[in-house]
């Protein structure tokens, strides 16, 4: 089936900060040029929440997706700033989710990469940060965010609803929603060639993680690689 790809931003608050949303454009451009009818598929349209709470603008995405006869839902948020490559480079990789790679505010070069745990009593839904992963291609990953997302179609499909929640202390909507992703047994893909940049009163992205690396011996050295190693990356045509 030829790929139609609906892009979907959340919003929680005014549509303010320049670079995002020029890079919001330039992506959207850039999908639009590669994505033709020709040659891979289609953007097929482009919406926007604002001061909405996540998870309710989150579901109004995926459902907007379902009434439509889209193949895919890419979704960002207001704080990322992704490059024009984004759309075509997760959409080659052919996952049912993939993810580009980005740095949490206030994280010190930390990866929005997550592991699933052993789900405590009081929370099904907690995962544990991984510090290191590969870089030389794509790998699987339990949890990548929401800020530069490709997922198909028949996700939604397969997952139950809400497909995403808040509860203030306990967890995000995106830990809710990849819990259930990974409960209806879906693969999730991060790709490190989409690094992304996430805003704050800074600008934070891969250069700050590759200073941590260098700087901090001990965050590598609890950090922890998920999915594949280099080697099987490299077995399975990714290196």
């Amino acid at each position: 089936m030829t790929p139609k790809v609906l892009w979907g931003m959340t919003g929680y608050g005014p549509l303010a900060y320049m670079p995002v949303y020029s890079s919001h454009l330039r992506a959207i451009a850039w999908a639009s040029r590669y994505l033709s009818v020709e040659c891979d598929g289609e953007l097929a349209g482009a919406g926007a929440t604002d001061r909405t709470y996540t998870h309710q603008a989150e579901n109004r995405l995926a459902d907007e997706l379902l009434q439509s006869d889209a193949t895919h839902l890419f979704m960002t948020e207001m704080d990322m700033i992704l490059p024009k490559h984004a759309i075509p480079s997760l959409l080659e990789l052919d996952k049912p989710v993939v993810s580009g790679v980005y740095f949490l505010r206030g994280g010190n070069g930390q990866p929005c990469l997550y592991k699933k745990v052993l789900t405590p009593p009081d929370n099904p839904y907690v995962h544990s940060p991984v510090h290191v992963f590969p870089r030389s291609g794509p790998f699987r990953i339990d949890c990548p965010g929401l800020g530069c997302v490709l997922i198909h179609r028949s996700v939604f499909e397969r997952v139950p609803r809400p497909w995403f929640d808040l509860s203030a202390e306990k967890y995000g909507s995106d830990m809710y929603f990849f819990t259930k992703v990974k409960q209806a047994g879906i693969e999730v893909w991060a790709h490190p060639g989409v690094y992304c940049d996430q805003i704050d009163y800074t600008v934070v992205g891969y250069r700050d993680y590759v200073k941590r690396l260098q700087t901090d011996p001990e965050f590598a050295k609890t950090g922890f690689l998920i999915g594949m190693d280099e080697a099987a990356l490299r077995d399975n045509g990714h290196g």
